[in-house]
């Protein structure tokens, strides 16, 4: 697989809009430029995991299984949902550590579509939906009775918003396990509208009680700065009666 992408080299990050990638001699592309990237099997991990060194969906998936095993559950008998699923290595890692099903839901057409190619009879079911906008990914989403989250990157900056993540905890039932990764640039909870403040909403208000938080390296950039995230692992609690 190295020999295959061996013409692609690692640009920038430019201050102004971010890092890139050069394909070829011909074509340059964004990082972050997602359906080109999942089109080519195997570039988006040999770029982002392999030299990006990128940790989150390791960290993630470890930080579900270890809420899971603290509330006494067995994966076995559980149904995940991986939220930003892009081209299935959380669902896979998820499903290789025990777990019964594993449903992702992603914005792309082209991340089902690359899941689907890549990384084939991972999911039972894999939905194009934005937790934004509400009823139309939640009806899809019905038949399953969820019994945790998981989610590696998928919140934060040019990604789903802080009302999405509320959105896709509220369809779990009390007590499941959830465990989740952000840039830690998006977690500062003086910022009303950021990431922080909302995962303390939901501390507060009682839809999430915090098992762990912790700081790790995400990956580094196409220049070699490390990136740092937060995990974010809990369980959903019921919201107080009034």
């Amino acid at each position: 697989m190295a020999d295959v992408f061996a013409g692609v080299r690692l640009l920038g990050p430019p201050v102004t809009d971010g890092e890139y990638i050069a394909l070829s001699e011909h074509e340059t592309v964004h990082l972050h430029e997602y359906t080109r990237i999942y089109a080519v099997p195997g570039l988006y991990e040999h770029v982002v995991q392999d030299r990006l060194r990128c940790t989150s969906p390791q960290v993630a998936v470890a930080g579900f299984l270890r809420a899971a095993a603290s509330l006494g559950l067995e994966p076995g008998s559980m149904t995940v949902l991986d939220v930003g699923a892009g081209t299935g290595l959380v669902g896979e890692l998820v499903r290789h550590a025990g777990v019964a099903r594993v449903v992702g839901v992603d914005a792309l057409p082209a991340a089902r579509e690359a899941s689907l190619r890549d990384r084939p009879g991972v999911y039972a079911d894999y939905v194009v939906g934005d937790f934004l906008l509400g009823d139309g990914l939640r009806e899809a989403l019905r038949p399953y009775a969820f019994g945790g989250l998981v989610s590696a990157g998928a919140f934060g900056g040019t990604h789903a918003t802080p009302r999405a993540l509320e959105n896709a905890l509220a369809i779990l039932p009390p007590g499941a396990p959830v465990a989740f990764t952000i840039d830690e640039r998006w977690m500062d909870a003086s910022d009303p509208d950021g990431f922080g403040a909302a995962v303390e909403r939901l501390i507060a208000d009682r839809r999430l009680e915090l098992l762990e938080r912790t700081r790790f390296q995400h990956r580094v950039t196409t220049t070699g700065e490390p990136i740092f995230y937060q995990l974010v692992v809990g369980r959903t609690a019921p919201v107080p009666a009034d």
